[in-house]
């Protein structure tokens, strides 16, 4: 039971870590574009999202 619990939980930490990777990602394509200023915005975004 234990192991089962220890799985799911690093799959989800494995899904979330995937979810901040592709929004960094993002954010930097968005500051390449012109939409976003600077890195620090988009890490403030990120911030608010994951902080609870």
């Amino acid at each position: 039971m234990a192991v089962a619990l220890k799985e799911d939980y690093q799959r989800a930490l494995d899904e979330q870590k995937k979810e901040v990777r592709e929004l960094v990602m993002a954010g930097l394509e968005q500051i390449k574009e012109g939409k976003t200023e600077d890195f620090h915005a988009v890490c403030d975004r990120l911030g608010k999202k994951y902080k609870k």
